[in-house]
């Protein structure tokens, strides 16, 4: 099974994680971002919209794609997140750390190309 689909939007990278981020997975998605931050591109959109349940490890995973897109200088946003992932993340008293929006469309105005 696929873990993630990846779609280059002009300088937005839109990755897609159809499977739940929990303890099993995380190691493997870790190393898919490895790759994808040698790529060139401004801005990374995690796309959250399949429900995707995140445990511990999950919630950890995606704190810290966030926190290295900030040490980088390049945008990170999550990409209309499910009921389940928005509530997880307030549950946590994360939700305030993220940008968050609701189409690609919106999000390439808000972060132009330079």
């Amino acid at each position: 099974m696929e873990r993630v689909q990846v779609e280059e939007k002009g300088h937005i990278l839109v990755v897609d994680i159809s499977q739940e981020m929990t303890m099993e997975v995380v190691d493997d998605l870790k190393k898919d971002f490895e790759d994808f931050f040698s790529r060139s591109w401004q801005g990374l959109a995690l796309d959250l919209s399949g429900g995707c349940f995140m445990d511990s490890a999950g919630i950890g995973f995606v704190t810290a794609l966030n926190n290295r897109c900030l040490q980088e200088g390049r945008t990170f946003c999550l990409l209309n997140p499910s009921e389940q992932v928005i509530k997880t993340l307030k549950l946590g008293n994360l939700w305030d750390l993220f940008q968050a929006h609701q189409s690609l469309y919106e999000i390439s105005r808000l972060y132009p190309a330079e």
